[in-house]
């Protein structure tokens, strides 16, 4: 005798193929969270819509790369590199430059603490059109002394005089006898200015220099063509293409190749249904 199937246990299968079926698409629609994060661009006063490698503010870590984290105060965006807090003047994505300026010397060569300038060479690089400017501080030399000197300095309580150097000069006897000097990229012009003029030296500070980075441009072009979103993956260290519904290594798939595997019980039951976004 054939056991007696319930009509009602027979359309359950049905009943759940037809449900997910319709929900699918609705599933399939929601925007990874990532996708939408990194696809907001920064913007801070003069410096705007900057997206990868640069991330911070409103964007997330993983919309880019280490080292790249840009902060906006008072409506002026900065990047942090070791001791130093650079302010960005400008960024230009396509030749991959960044062009800064100390912060502790924009309004003067009279900072609260002696520094030099260090950036991350794991990032970065100078531009070769630079030349060191040296500041030196604390000589106490002769007032005949040929050197050029600027108006006194007071550093943490302590005045001192201040001169200056655009030449590395093997016979110049500051670096042995200064209490302190600081390294300061500035532009070849400028550096020509400062050999006759020292009341350049205000413009040559903030004129900054610029910095150089590598980043694969290729592999995020062809993301961004695909209609995803340059990221990096803090887990393999390495890029990421963050897509709409699933990121990809380096690209997205078209959204009318998205499938997903529908599976009921018993696993026998299991089918692939194709899915196009709606």
């Amino acid at each position: 005798m054939q056991p007696i199937t319930s009509p009602k246990s027979s359309l359950l299968p049905l009943f759940f193929f037809l449900v997910v079926s319709i929900r699918a698409p609705m599933i399939l629609s929601v925007n990874d969270p990532r996708y939408t994060n990194c696809r907001t661009m920064l913007s801070c006063g003069s410096v705007a819509n900057i997206g990868y490698p640069f991330w911070g503010m409103n964007r997330s870590s993983y919309c880019g790369r280490p080292g790249f984290e840009l902060k906006c105060e008072d409506d002026v965006a900065k990047i942090m590199m070791n001791e130093n807090t650079l302010r960005v003047l400008n960024i230009n994505p396509e030749q991959q430059i960044l062009k800064v300026a100390r912060e502790d010397y924009w309004n003067g060569y009279c900072p609260r603490e002696l520094i030099d300038t260090a950036i991350d060479f794991n990032q970065f690089d100078y531009s070769p059109n630079l030349r060191n400017l040296t500041l030196f501080y604390g000589c106490y030399l002769p007032a005949t002394s040929t050197f050029i000197f600027l108006t006194n300095c007071s550093i943490n309580g302590t005045l001192m005089d201040v001169s200056y150097s655009t030449r590395n000069v093997l016979s110049d006897p500051r670096p042995r006898v200064c209490r302190r000097s600081v390294l300061i990229p500035v532009y070849e012009a400028a550096a020509q200015d400062l050999e006759v003029n020292p009341m350049t030296m205000g413009q040559a500070l903030r004129g900054g220099f610029e910095l150089q980075w590598e980043v694969d441009n290729d592999e995020c072009r062809r993301c961004r063509d695909s209609d995803g979103v340059c990221g990096y993956n803090q887990t393999s260290n390495s890029f990421i293409c963050f897509c709409k519904y699933q990121p990809g290594e380096t690209t997205c798939l078209p959204a009318t190749v998205a499938a997903n595997w529908i599976c009921c019980m018993p696993a026998s039951d299991c089918i692939l249904i194709s899915l196009s976004s709606q």
